[in-house]
């Protein structure tokens, strides 16, 4: 695991320090999305040192006190991106939730559990990609969640407001959330595998996860 040498837990979704919510009140904005990545942005701006690595966020956890956590900056892209991790999604020292292990886990649970309930994962992915928090889609859609495989729902929704806020702050200009939503939706309109650009994640080795449905 990368040397973490502090750690914040100032940083939620939609949530700032005081003095970058200040700043944020100073706009007007017609855009919450574009509120909320300039708001994290300014977070990184304000509260990080020149020659300062790794640092650490603590933004959420799941139901049974797992976290989930940025790492900055992230190994490759550096600037502003970060790695989004989530406690147990794997075995490596940095367990990092992959957009295609997002998509796998989708498409496994479509193939294996009832409609209902994969419809309603989908809306909430959905949900958060127009900028609802985990919390707000869980409420909504939670009670009809009844998978038998994959990761826990939670587990794949807690970290993907902070994907989709990278992908913002990443491709600032061009196609920012939009470049991986669609996916998503071919998933969610029934597009068969051998239509997707999709390399799957085994099942097996989600189910060795910590984060698997239990009973697998």
């Amino acid at each position: 695991m990368v040397d973490i040498v502090r750690e914040f837990d100032s940083l939620g979704f939609d949530e700032f320090p005081d003095d970058v919510d200040r700043m944020l009140e100073q706009v007007d904005w017609d855009d919450p999305l574009n509120r909320l990545r300039v708001g994290v942005v300014l977070t990184f701006s304000l509260y990080e040192r020149r020659d300062e690595k790794y640092l650490g966020y603590n933004i959420d956890e799941l139901s049974d006190g797992t976290p989930v956590f940025l790492i900055r900056p992230a190994w490759l892209n550096k600037g502003y991106d970060f790695k989004v991790c989530v406690e147990g999604w794997d075995d490596s020292a940095n367990p990092a939730p992959s957009h295609p292990d997002v998509y796998s886990d989708l498409y496994w649970k479509r193939e294996h559990d009832d409609a209902d309930s994969f419809e309603a994962i989908c809306k909430a992915v959905l949900g958060i990609y127009e900028g609802d928090s985990p919390d707000e889609v869980l409420e909504e859609y939670g009670d009809e969640f009844n998978f038998t495989v994959g990761r826990v729902p939670e587990a794949l929704l807690k970290p993907l407001p902070w994907l989709f806020i990278e992908q913002d702050i990443r491709y600032w200009n061009y196609s920012g959330r939009d470049k991986t939503i669609e996916l998503v939706k071919k998933l969610y309109d029934g597009v068969p595998l051998s239509e997707l650009d999709l390399k799957l994640q085994d099942l097996d080795e989600i189910h060795d996860t910590p984060l698997a449905i239990p009973n697998q």
